[in-house]
Formats: C-alpha cells, sequence, structure tokens
C-alpha cells in the first residue's frame, strides 16, 4: 500500500486540514517479478471513506485496526479524515463539517488521486460518532455511495445524550451542532427519517449495521436502526456478537464490511 498524508485547505471549514489516503499497489514482494508499468498501471480504484469517532483523528484507524492489511487484500482505497467532535454535520454554530465529507473531500480525493467516480465503487462508514455520520451521508445522498458501514453508531442522539452525561462524558455540543440532541429525533439529521425518505428508490446502498452485545448504550439503538432500514428495503445486514464500544470490537467490523464489499 501507498500511505498518503495530505494537508490541504479547505473552502467547507475554512482551515487547514489532515487527510490519511491509502491506496493500493502489488505486494511489496512482488516488486521483484513485475516491471514499472505493470507496479504503476492507471486504474480506477473502488474506494472507502472512513470516519472516526469522538475525541479522535484521521490518525486513528490506522493506529488502533489493521486497516492497511484489509484494504491491501480487497484492493481499494482508504480516505480517513477528521472530523473533530461534530457529529459530521453542519453546525447551527460551528463548521460545516458534513459539506466538507460529502462535497469537497470526494472532489479533492478524485482530483489527486486514481479513485472510481462510479457511485458503486464508492463507500463510508465509521464506528460510534462515525457510524452516525456515515449514516447521515449515504443516506441523504444515497445516489453517490454503493455501501455504508454503521459500526455501533451514536444514530440516535436524544437517546444518547442522557447516557453519555451520566457516565461523565459531557463534551458533545449538541446545542451548538444541532440546537439541542432532541431537535435530532424526526428530522433531516435523523437516520430513520432519512432512511423512510429513500423506501421508494429503486437504487439504495448496501447497509451494514453492527453493534456488540455488551454494548448497553448503543446496542438498541443500532437494532432499531437496522429494522428501520429492512422495513424501508434496503438490503442490509447486522453483524452483532460478543463485543464493547472499542477499537478491538471495530477491527472486527472493518474486516467484515471490506469482505463484504468484495461481493457487491
Amino acid at each position: 500500500m501507498i500511505l498518503n498524508h495530505c494537508n490541504f485547505y479547505s473552502k467547507s471549514l475554512e482551515n487547514h486540514v489532515d487527510v490519511n489516503v491509502l491506496l493500493p499497489t502489488l505486494p511489496d514482494n512482488d516488486y521483484f517479478f513485475h516491471d514499472y508499468e505493470e507496479i504503476y498501471k492507471k486504474r480506477e480504484i473502488r474506494v472507502l471513506y472512513l470516519l472516526h469517532g469522538a475525541l479522535d483523528d484521521y490518525t486513528m484507524w490506522l493506529r488502533h485496526t489493521n486497516i492497511e492489511r484489509y484494504a491491501e487484500a480487497a484492493g481499494i482505497a482508504v480516505v480517513m479524515p477528521s472530523g473533530q467532535n461534530g457529529f459530521y454535520s453542519n453546525a447551527l454554530y460551528g463548521l460545516r463539517y458534513f459539506d466538507y465529507i460529502t462535497e469537497e473531500l470526494p472532489r479533492m480525493i478524485e482530483y489527486t488521486f486514481p479513485v472510481s467516480t462510479d457511485r458503486k465503487d464508492r463507500f463510508i462508514a465509521g464506528p460510534s460518532m462515525g457510524g452516525y455520520g456515515a449514516s447521515k451521508c449515504a443516506l441523504t445522498y444515497p445516489e453517490r455511495y454503493g455501501a455504508f458501514g454503521d459500526f455501533s453508531g451514536a444514530v440516535d442522539p436524544e437517546t444518547l445524550e442522557p447516557l453519555m452525561n451520566q457516565m461523565g462524558f459531557g463534551f458533545f455540543r449538541y446545542d451548538l451542532i444541532f440546537g439541542g440532541s432532541d431537535k435530532v429525533t424526526g428530522s433531516k439529521d435523523d437516520p430513520l427519517v432519512l432512511a423512510e425518505a429513500c423506501r421508494e428508490l429503486q437504487q439504495k446502498p448496501f447497509a451494514f449495521v453492527t453493534c456488540g452485545e455488551e454494548d448497553t448504550n448503543n446496542y438498541r439503538m443500532n437494532r432499531k436502526f437496522y429494522e428501520k432500514l429492512k422495513d424501508c428495503g434496503f438490503e442490509t445486514q447486522f453483524y452483532g456478537n460478543h463485543g464493547l464500544h472499542d477499537w478491538i470490537y471495530w477491527d472486527i467490523c472493518i474486516k467484515l464490511f471490506i469482505e463484504k464489499l468484495k461481493e457487491i
């Protein structure tokens, strides 16, 4: 794999941003048996936009999982941006992370790297807050993504906020992002509402939803989300099994998701 660290000025965020990008090549040992034309042949590569969860950044997938090995085996590119704690949304009082992830970042990646621009070759996924973000992006623009992955997603902020506060994790500014977590339910920021809006579409992204059975805060909301997707006619799969809200579980999830992308 080729590991690229990109730093560029974002028009959406009005600041310089960092992104890690993995590009598949031949395995290192195979370089001995191929010429430059075979190693660096032009092609359009399938691409996965991989978001992070709260308190994390663009380095976390490389630091905590085997994403590079999984991506190399599947021959896909992986784009890993930062989203701070912004729920990948255009905040009422703050930054426009939704525009950055859905509009500007793909344009920059497709301008810079040999990735496919075809819907069926573009995917998005993430854990926790990133699971919410991936779901929101894919369901808002189902014509742009072939599949999305929600790993233990924070897909119901209104239910999650009091639970987080009880744990002492009151760092999310739902008031600044959404006007309050209660404003998400039933709005265009609600994954259930977005799924319903896709009900009549002939072409929907594949939905891979996961949550560990020991993840007591998030398990029920992700099962509910999965059932809603199924009811709305999405091709979807739920993976539960034993697991906590941590990178050990999400390493399993991303491996399974990438294996599923090979079938799509």
